[in-house]
């Protein structure tokens, strides 16, 4: 195991490491370049962790890609998040009650899936309270999760058994 896959089985907190990254082996900078962005992206940051992963989950639903929606609900079961919560974003909605912050980003997530080229979308985040740079770090959230969408459909890589 690479110092990368160590990385991996350390700080996601799976105990081992996800499809997604283990499908890269053969192209360590491949490899490497998918760990570091999710690991900078999703890991850290101003927006939680559960948050992010949610969006994912949303973005990914509405996108019709199984992996990134299979792999995060299961990490946001581990992490502690209530079963209701996690059934209505399986069902790839946004459910009622949440705080406005994470109702916005949410409903961002859903909105910019399939087209990300509104700019207006970002409007519904400044007035719910966000920040410039919580806005740019959910924007890199999407765009992330577009990039993991595009990787695992394009390559069929199956979901772990989580």
């Amino acid at each position: 195991m690479g110092e990368t896959e160590r990385e991996i089985v350390e700080e996601l907190g799976f105990g081992m490491v996800p499809n997604a990254f283990a499908w890269a082996r053969e192209v360590p900078e491949v490899q490497t370049a998918l760990w570091k962005a999710f690991r900078h992206v999703v890991l850290r940051g101003l927006l939680p962790r559960t948050v992010k992963e949610m969006m994912g989950v949303v973005a990914s639903r509405r996108a019709g890609s199984e992996y990134a929606a299979r792999v995060h609900l299961h990490a946001l079961m581990v992490q502690g998040v209530e079963a209701p919560l996690l059934q209505a974003l399986e069902r790839g909605q946004v459910p009622e009650g949440l705080p406005p912050k994470v109702a916005a980003l949410l409903r961002f997530a859903h909105e910019a899936a399939l087209d990300p080229r509104r700019p207006e979308l970002l409007r519904p985040l400044r007035e719910a309270g966000l920040s410039e740079a919580e806005v740019k770090e959910a924007v890199a959230t999407l765009a992330l999760f577009r990039m993991v969408n595009a990787w695992t459909d394009l390559l069929a890589i199956p979901v772990d058994g989580v």
